[in-house]
């Protein structure tokens, strides 16, 4: 199947139906977590770090990859300033994605699919997409979480100044 000059066999769709999924679970209001959020970045961290130095020749061109890894701290800091924050009586973060920031993330997953053909058209080594969007979604994803984290700080120490105002939500 082709859609919008992307071709899409079953696997892709049944990705896309799981990443839709995924995403959707976004706009449900959910704890931050600290150290499951800090295990997760190292864990993908370590991963990228890990497939960029072994499936990548030497050749290979590191300043798109690493505008690609700009990219995604600004996208990420774009998501995380999106993202609602609440704390929670017991002073846990509550966090609950926009439509904005879901729709940064659907953005940013449609590119790939996009890029993905287009780069393959142009004869590009499909290690070096994968490589790049890795790193892409990586630095996204710590940006993110760090600025979310940040804001949650913030919000908390106006909390505990100004004890009896109605701000506990950003």
């Amino acid at each position: 199947m082709q859609i919008m000059g992307i071709n899409l066999d079953a696997t892709s769709i049944t990705v896309i139906i799981v990443i839709l999924i995924i995403l959707l679970s976004q706009f449900r209001q959910r704890k931050f977590k600290l150290w499951r959020t800090v295990i997760t970045m190292i864990f993908m961290l370590f991963v990228t770090i890990l497939f960029v130095n072994i499936e990548l020749p030497a050749t290979a061109n590191y300043a798109l990859l690493i505008i690609g890894g700009i990219i995604g701290l600004l996208i990420g800091l774009a998501i995380g300033h999106h993202i609602k924050i609440k704390i929670a009586d017991d002073g846990s973060l509550l966090t609950r994605g926009s439509v904005l920031s879901v729709g940064i993330l659907i953005f940013i997953i449609l590119a790939k699919f996009y890029g993905q053909n287009t780069f393959n058209q142009w004869g590009w080594n499909p290690n070096f997409l994968l490589s790049m969007f890795l790193i892409l979604s990586v630095t996204t994803m710590i940006s993110r979480n760090i600025y979310v984290y940040i804001r949650y700080q913030n919000l908390k120490v106006d909390v505990s100044q100004y004890p009896y105002s109605n701000r506990k939500t950003e």
